[in-house]
């Protein structure tokens, strides 16, 4: 069985459209887990009609933020593999099918993802793609450097999320990026499914809008990992050089320029040799930094407000 997470926080004007993309599932073997965390609107009103249907249950909590929310869900799933679903997205009628096969399949996979597409506030036919990168087996080297799997399109099997320690829920954001990680460093093999199989929406406010504090969440998410590796890797352990050259890269990005030159200097003593390339180019970008361009994904975001 499936376990399909839904967190929601005073969305009830979205979560009925959220609700249906599941009941639209192909694959019937699946329940929905719908925590309210917190709600002070009609959350509770809107979703009862749904709750006849033996395969929804409601659960409601004082507020502990998305992370605790869906950290609830998965302490009360049924299910052997998790889906998390925020309650302003959606995912196609396929997905449950394909996903839960491919796990089925492939026995030493431990998580699944497939292609998303942004719509725009209430508008499921106003669409942008997203332009992440694929990677899929041991995807630890390219995940160190940012986040390429939206929450909503992957499949989790439940036993790994529950070895790699849950959500994080001192992060009110980028918490999905933080459990790849563990998951990734505690050796998860990650799999793809070609083909749009969730829908992410853009609305005014959304965390996915705010790329200032994204990047500022990055640089925490960095330094607590690095923290949690660092009796597992040596100080030159490629692993190491490559979470502190993502650090270097987002404390720049977060415009974190305090003594910056001094932590590259830091950083290249306590990694060894190996980090001198890292330094020189940090030290590069240190000085041509306001004349580079955002990425195209981070471009297309602001794009969308500034209209």
């Amino acid at each position: 069985m499936i376990s399909v997470i839904i967190p929601t926080f005073n969305c009830a004007h979205m979560i009925i459209d959220t609700l249906n993309s599941v009941l639209a599932s192909i694959y019937p073997d699946y329940e929905i887990l719908i925590i309210d965390d917190g709600s002070t609107d009609n959350t509770r009103e809107v979703t009862k009609p749904y709750l006849k249907d033996h395969r929804i249950q409601y659960i409601y909590q004082e507020n502990k933020g998305l992370a605790g929310a869906r950290n609830t869900g998965i302490l009360n799933a049924q299910g052997h593999y998790l889906v998390f679903l925020d309650a302003d997205d959606l995912i196609t009628p396929e997905k449950l099918g394909i996903q839960s096969q491919f796990l089925v399949k492939n026995p030493n996979i431990d998580i699944v993802y497939s292609n998303s597409q942004w719509f725009i506030e209430d508008d499921f036919n106003d669409t942008r793609p997203v332009n992440f990168p694929v990677y899929t087996g041991n995807v630890l080297d390219p995940l160190i450097f940012g986040n390429f799997i939206h929450v909503n399109s992957a499949m989790v099997r439940k036993k790994t999320v529950m070895e790699a320690g849950l959500f994080d829920e001192s992060l009110e954001e980028l918490e999905d990026w933080d459990l790849w990680l563990r998951m990734a460093l505690n050796g998860s093999k990650f799999g793809f499914t070609p083909g749009v199989l969730s829908k992410v929406r853009i609305r005014k406010g959304s965390m996915t809008s705010n790329q200032q504090k994204m990047n500022n969440t990055m640089v925490r998410v960095l330094e607590n990992t690095i923290l949690n590796v660092q009796d597992k890797y040596h100080s030159g352990h490629p692993v190491m050089i490559k979470l502190k050259h993502s650090l270097a890269i987002y404390k720049l990005k977060a415009g974190q320029k305090k003594e910056y030159l001094n932590f590259l200097i830091k950083s290249s003593r306590q990694q060894g040799e190996k980090f001198l390339p890292v330094l020189i180019k940090q030290s590069i970008k240190y000085f041509l930094y306001p004349f580079f361009r955002e990425n195209k994904t981070t471009r297309e975001i602001e794009k969308i407000w500034k209209q």
